[in-house]
């Protein structure tokens, strides 16, 4: 189950990765009341974002070993 799940993780990260390479270099993440972008992030920061997708991997599509649904 944890080759699995390190499978998992490693897929959805070279998918992001992957979609990182075509971004520009910079990229707005958060804008003010009159639409400037005030907070601007490296592209490669996106990666954190590789938990989001894996948590939802890890709560609706992972089984325990022993527990029945």
């Amino acid at each position: 189950m944890k080759l699995k799940d390190i499978v998992v993780f490693l897929s959805m990260f070279i998918v992001i990765f992957v979609i990182c390479l075509f971004l520009p270099q910079e990229i707005p993440i958060h804008f003010n009341a009159q639409g400037e972008a005030d907070i601007i992030v490296n592209k490669y920061f996106l990666l954190i974002g590789t938990m989001i997708p894996y948590s939802a991997y890890w709560q609706f599509f992972r089984k325990e070993n022993g527990k029945t649904d």
